[in-house]
């Protein structure tokens, strides 16, 4: 499998050209209006204000809509049937341990670039989207989203490309949204096999269900001497309660994936965060592996500003000429919003998911108002022990506070501690009381 990596020296100078057009199109479009540019001369002949920061720029029939508000830079024709937009997401970490000299292996504390990604996305005819998405993270780049959608149909999506596999809530969520700075431990037992991949996918949804089924090759990385791998994954939802104020969402998932040949070796561990390189649990190299299959239910219930989410993962690991492994994990989170939102309202069925928290007021000084403000907390688990297989077990508790300055901008904090391992090793047994400290500031549009 070819390899789509792009060198950031020659992919960043091509992102600020897109940028530097699209701002030069719309002071372009101003500089006309406030000229009296006669209709026809050139983007724009009215300059309409839909809110603070955005200026949409229209041409009657014959003219595009420009827009560069909190949901980016877009270009859009005056029959709404094409449409280009740019968007971007910054995330800038820190995280410091506590306890960890006791594993004798210290973890790395310090700053990182978690994310740095830009997004062109945009519209064919009406039922035809596409989104190329690329993290600049690390002084490299990667391909995040990358697909074509097809979505003609009522009520029915048709995607194929680099794109998330359905299963589970916390997966399928973006980082963007989720309301802490990482995933639980309980999503590494998971990540390996349904994280993004190529293939083909379709979604479905009614008034109170959806349903999402797909089948995948790998991901876009570096390829074995072998086959490539493949699998399937689905995940239904059903959510009886859907209201302004109280959701109540059911699911069900599953998911079957085969290595990318015969002899294939997995390996399953966690990170106590992303730049530590410590790992707490870990299976080790497992060979012979033939197939993983993976299937759990969530839940996830709003009542007003109060949100409960949980999930369990159970993972079978068939292997060739060695006894099969039983792997699981799960994870309990809470939301309290001091300033009164609700998660309920941005409960989409047509996703299966929640998307960010909005502020009912953003954050302006002196005006009095104060963003959103919202207190976290989770409780997560994960056992990789089974028939001779010691990877250990692992149970942390996370604590946070989250800011919504405005749609766009939040800053996120959060103390973890590992509460208890099964100390099978000198490592497990000192990571008992292991505190972690992290902070977050995203920037994303």
């Amino acid at each position: 499998m070819d390899i789509l990596i792009i060198r950031s020296r020659r992919f960043v100078p091509w992102c600020a050209r897109f940028l530097l057009i699209g701002a030069a199109l719309s002071a372009q479009a101003q500089d006309r209006e406030l000229s009296g540019a006669p209709p026809g001369s050139g983007v724009t002949a009215q300059v309409q204000q839909d809110g603070p920061g955005t200026q949409r720029q229209n041409n009657g029939a014959a003219g595009p809509l420009i827009a560069f508000d909190q949901a980016g830079l877009s270009v859009r024709s005056a029959d709404g049937l094409y449409a280009f937009e740019i968007g971007a997401r910054l995330h800038a970490d820190f995280a410091s341990h506590s306890g960890d000299s006791d594993t004798g292996v210290e973890a790395t504390d310090g700053t990182e670039l978690r994310r740095a990604r830009i997004e062109l996305s945009g519209m064919i005819q009406g039922d035809w989207r596409w989104v190329a998405e690329t993290d600049l993270a690390d002084d490299d780049v990667s391909v995040k989203d990358f697909w074509l959608r097809y979505q003609g149909f009522d009520r029915i999506r048709l995607t194929v490309g680099h794109q998330k596999q359905p299963y589970s809530l916390a997966l399928e969520m973006s980082a963007n949204d989720i309301p802490f700075i990482e995933r639980s431990i309980a999503n590494d037992l998971i990540v390996p096999f349904v994280d993004r991949a190529i293939g083909i996918r379709a979604d479905a949804w009614g008034a109170n269900w959806f349903a999402a089924g797909g089948l995948y090759g790998e991901s876009v990385s570096p390829g074995s001497s072998g086959d490539e791998g493949w699998g399937f994954a689905g995940r239904y939802v059903f959510a009886p309660i859907i209201a302004a104020d109280r959701v109540l969402h059911l699911a069900l998932r599953g998911a079957y994936r085969e290595p990318a040949d015969a002899a294939s070796s997995i390996q399953i561990r966690d990170e106590t965060t992303h730049v530590s390189s410590l790992s707490i649990v870990d299976t080790g190299v497992l060979t012979g592996v033939d197939s993983v299959t993976l299937f759990g239910p969530e839940i996830a219930y709003v009542k007003g500003r109060f949100s409960l989410v949980s999930e369990y993962n159970r993972a079978s690991v068939k292997r060739a000429g060695a006894s099969d492994l039983g792997f699981s994990s799960w994870h309990l989170d809470a939301t309290w919003s001091l300033t009164g939102e609700s998660r309920a309202a941005i409960y989409r069925i047509d996703d299966g998911e929640f998307k960010r928290l909005t502020p009912a007021r953003n954050f302006r000084r002196g005006a009095g108002a104060r963003g959103a403000w919202e207190l976290t907390a989770r409780y997560a688990s994960i056992d990789l022990n089974d028939d001779g297989v010691t990877g250990g077990r692992e149970e942390t508790f996370t604590a946070g506070a989250n800011w919504y300055v405005n749609p766009s901008v939040r800053l996120l904090f959060a103390w973890t501690r590992i509460l208890t391992t099964d100390g099978s090793t000198p490592l497990r047994a000192g990571a008992e009381g292991i505190d972690v400290f992290a902070f977050r500031a995203q920037y994303a549009f």
